[in-house]
Order: structure tokens, then sequence, then C-alpha cells
């Protein structure tokens, strides 16, 4: 992760400050790598947020487009399991329960 608190600032330059670490908007984060090494960075609050916001977004759209193609997939293994069951004469929803009746008995044993 990069610093993103830089000397080149609008706010640092308008407000004429003589160091980074005069800045409102200046933070220091400490945290640790997979490595176990401890990190130290200067970021500018503003900036971080909304990379940080960014990284949320994507993040939510990734795990909304894999739930629907999971229940795509669910619908899909229903139609045909209703379809092959009506073909075969199989009641599928009393084959499934069964199934799981005899899988808890040999739990429980």
């Amino acid at each position: 992760m990069e610093n993103t608190c830089k000397s080149d600032c609008k706010i640092y330059k308008k407000l004429k400050l003589k160091s980074i670490e005069e800045c409102p908007n200046h933070i220091k984060n400490t945290w640790t790598n997979d490595k176990g090494e401890t990190l130290l960075t200067e970021d500018c609050a503003p900036i971080r947020t909304c990379m940080m916001f960014t990284e949320l977004y994507n993040r939510v759209i990734g795990i909304q487009q894999a739930q629907e193609q999971l229940r795509n997939e669910t619908t899909w293994v229903q139609v045909v399991a209703e379809v092959l069951g009506k073909n075969s004469g199989v009641d599928l929803a009393q084959f499934v329960e069964e199934r799981q009746r005899l899988q808890n008995i040999k739990q429980i044993e």
C-alpha cells in the first residue's frame, strides 16, 4: 500500500503548512502484512476513504455476481431434477428426504 499523503497536495499548499503532519487530513496507519512486517502508511483521509469505498464496492459487485450465478445453477438443478423425477417415476423430494434420514442414522451410530 502506497502513501496517499504527498507534499504537493493542494490543501497542504493552500494552508502553507510547515510539515505534512500538520495537515488536518493527515493520518498514520500501522498495519501488518502477510510476511509479518509492521508497516506505516501516511494517508490523506479523504483519498484513502474513497479508495476503500471503491474496493468495497468492487467486492460487493463480485459477491452479488457469484450469488446470482449460484441461484441460476440451483434453479437449473431443480428443473433437471424435476424432469428426471417425472420421467423415471421417482419422487425426488421423497428420495432426498430418505437419503438425509439415512445419513443422520449413520452419524448417530
